[in-house]
């Protein structure tokens, strides 16, 4: 599939914050800040529109990194939410209405959806509209232009691409924010640690029952080569075969099996 430029992508991104009422921002729960997308925030604010922080994944994260993000207020439009468990989409659709009431043009509400790939932006669209119209998948870049999705008679939702600026995100941030395959990572132990240090900073106890692992007071790369031996990924000599358990750390975060606890 060819990629999106970024030219093509903010011109598709221009024509969708200058047609919408109201912004959605989808980032991942689990890494807000890594997953929004500051540029994209201020073309909305110099177009004078207003837009909610959508967190997505919201099942995903523990009690305390939702309070931790509560307390730091990130927007003072914000809320979390779960397509897969339907958490939070009445508020969500509420709060839609009540920020577009000023705004409306005539008797439709036009709803922008910004984000990251992977981020969930044709989920949410899809569970607010209690239908598969927008297209969804694991790997990055299945939206390819601008999606114009009917919820009803009075809203229309316009999905956007998602593209991450190539000199923004480093390889390992690349793999945690699901938008490269594992196999194409130059440097996947760099990944694989980083998903652990985060499970290691929040959810410790989460990790060790997943892989069966005693983490202790180890150090991230401790830990991955402790995951190789009770995977049994081990190369000639007995020694952990970094690469196939790094992929298998990483695929575990990207397909959602690794997951933090509640």
């Amino acid at each position: 599939m060819a990629r999106m430029s970024m030219r093509d992508f903010w011109k598709a991104a221009d024509k969708v914050i200058d047609q919408s009422d109201v912004l959605l921002e989808v980032v991942d729960a689990r890494m807000p800040y890594l997953t929004r997308n500051r540029n994209v925030e201020n073309r909305i604010a110099r177009n004078g529109k207003s837009f909610i922080l959508v967190l997505n994944k919201a099942d995903l994260i523990t009690k305390r990194m939702r309070d931790d993000l509560l307390e730091r207020a990130m927007s003072k439009k914000m809320v979390f939410v779960s397509c897969r468990k339907r958490i939070g989409i009445a508020e969500l659709r509420r709060m839609i209405f009540a920020i577009s009431a000023k705004h409306r043009r005539g008797g439709r509400i036009n709803v922008g959806v910004v984000g990251y790939p992977n981020t969930g932006k044709s989920s949410v669209i899809n569970t607010l509209t209690g239908r598969s119209a927008a297209k969804t998948s694991p790997v990055a870049g299945v939206t390819r232009g601008v999606q114009w999705i009917s919820g009803g008679d009075d809203i229309l939702y316009l999905d956007t691409p998602g593209v991450v600026p190539p000199d923004k995100k480093d390889e390992a941030e690349r793999a945690m924010m699901s938008v490269i395959d594992p196999e194409k990572l130059e440097e996947p132990d760099l990944a694989a640690m980083k998903i652990i240090q985060m499970f290691l900073d929040n959810d410790r106890h989460g990790l060790e029952r997943f892989y069966g692992v005693a983490a202790g007071t180890g150090e991230a790369l401790d830990i991955l080569l402790e995951i190789g031996r009770k995977k049994n990924f081990l190369s000639k000599g007995g020694k952990v075969d970094m690469v196939r358990t790094s992929l298998r750390v990483i695929m575990d975060w990207q397909r959602g099996r690794l997951i933090l606890s509640l």
